[in-house]
């Protein structure tokens, strides 16, 4: 049985039809349907001039249309990105509204939702993190661009035949203005940021963050029919740096990377940023929080910081000036840094160092002062 689009019957195009780019003289053969999504209908084709296969999808949305086309041209021949080849209205034979056609590069793995089904081994960490790396440095110029996606999804991302990541499909991609964010009010409800999934009206480069870092989460696992949570992300067979950038992604919206580049720089950086160097010589002032497991009570710990002249917070913030470190909790998420120590090398990112001490240095402090 043939497969036709589910909606949309203007959409069905038999195989062996001829679409013609009118415009430049190019035409398509179309040889099978491929599927539909939120654009419209895709196809295999193969183009006459030059002859090669292609993906040719087809739309009655023209904005979308427009939208996809316009991405398309401006990111031309960026690696990790899906080639548009071609854009144009097309009327069939006896129609009367035109069909919006937009020509890209066949990828012939398929997309990562489709190879992972078939493959779901999970994928080494240097191989995950060598496409999430390449898919970084092409959201990048996205973001520069002053534009978000809102669906990197693995439906919309594809595997190469020599097993690279490409990045297709910008029908809702947007232009920021000025510094108004885009609205959030057309993304793939299952791989949106919870803060998304549950009303927040605006949609920041960040959240086109916390996607990639779900598609890095997919990769480690090998499965991308859910979210992953940043709990989860403790078991996971990586290193601890991967670890913490990944759990950082896919976090707590406020304090995800800002942007694709600053993922980007987290994951380049050649050690974890964050403890201050400088020699603590008193807790007078300070305002400090705990860590870890301590060789005393946390209770009687905060007792002796306050006698010291120390103000004890809850969570590391921008006021904060000490962190005290004591043995590695079952809780951490980053397998060798919790949500605490992560929160410092987010202040650190910001131009705020914080000094780390281990438990021993502060109960000297405590008895100095």
């Amino acid at each position: 049985m043939t497969m036709k689009p589910r909606r949309g019957p203007a959409l069905w195009l038999e195989p062996g039809v001829i679409v013609r780019d009118t415009m430049h003289g190019r035409e398509y053969r179309i040889e099978r349907f491929l599927g539909q999504g939120g654009f419209g209908a895709a196809y295999h084709a193969i183009g006459t001039s030059p002859r090669r296969r292609c993906v040719l999808k087809v739309t009655t949305d023209g904005a979308a249309w427009h939208r996809e086309a316009y991405f398309g041209d401006l990111l031309r021949h960026v690696p990790a990105l899906v080639e548009i080849y071609d854009s144009f209205a097309w009327l069939p034979d006896g129609g009367r509204s035109p069909l919006y056609c937009l020509v890209s590069e066949f990828v012939e793995g398929g997309d990562l939702r489709g190879y992972l089904e078939r493959n779901p081994a999970p994928w080494t960490e240097t191989r995950a993190r060598r496409e999430i790396v390449r898919l970084l440095r092409a959201i990048t110029m996205i973001h520069q661009s002053g534009a978000v996606h809102r669906d990197i999804t693995p439906a919309n991302v594809f595997v190469s035949s020599d097993g690279h990541l490409k990045l297709g499909d910008f029908g809702i991609a947007l232009h920021r203005v000025g510094r108004r964010e885009v609205a959030a009010n057309a993304f793939a409800p299952r791989f949106a940021p919870r803060a998304i999934q549950t009303g927040a009206k605006q949609w920041r480069q960040a959240d086109d963050v916390h996607q990639i870092g779900q598609l890095h989460a997919a990769l480690l696992c090998g499965i991308c029919s859910r979210k992953i949570t940043a709990k989860e992300v403790q078991h996971f067979p990586c290193s601890a740096h991967t670890k913490s950038v990944l759990q950082r992604s896919i976090g707590q919206r406020r304090k995800c990377f800002a942007d694709a580049a600053a993922m980007l720089a987290a994951f380049q950086a050649p050690a974890p940023r964050g403890a201050a160097r400088a020699r603590v010589a008193s807790l007078r002032g300070k305002r400090l929080v705990f860590t870890g497991g301590l060789s005393i009570p946390r209770a009687d710990a905060k007792k002796l910081a306050r006698k010291a002249g120390a103000l004890v917070q809850a969570s590391v913030g921008h006021e904060t000036d000490l962190v005290v470190v004591g043995d590695q909790s079952p809780h951490w998420k980053a397998g060798e840094k919790g949500q605490k120590l992560l929160d410092v090398d987010h202040e650190a990112e910001r131009g705020h160092q914080i000094a780390i001490i281990r438990e021993f240095r502060f109960l000297a402090l405590v008895r100095a002062g």
